[in-house]
């Protein structure tokens, strides 16, 4: 392997642990979300819930730490991967 695969690969491990811390933090976020979502559940089907505001807000506090997670998954996938496309193409100069 190239040291510049060895490095495109080290990069990659950072990166995926951040990914796990916001993919933890969103699961904790959306965990959230659902216990007040649910505590809500006796309101009438088309009565406004009393904390439609809180929900919105924990929605939307949910939201974003998934998006960024998916984000940077990808971006660890894709270093990885680059990282053995490089390697390979060096064995194969070789």
């Amino acid at each position: 392997m190239t040291a510049e695969a060895e490095q495109l690969r080290q990069d990659g491990h950072p990166i995926e642990k951040w990914a796990v811390g916001w993919m933890l933090l969103s699961l904790a976020l959306w965990a959230w979300f659902g216990y007040r979502f649910l505590l809500d559940d006796d309101r009438g089907r088309f009565a406004p819930a009393e904390g439609g505001r809180a929900l919105v807000g924990i929605l939307a506090l949910a939201v974003i730490p998934t998006i960024i997670t998916a984000a940077t998954l990808v971006y660890a996938r894709v270093l990885f991967r680059l990282a053995s496309r490089t390697g390979q193409k060096a064995d194969e100069g070789s």
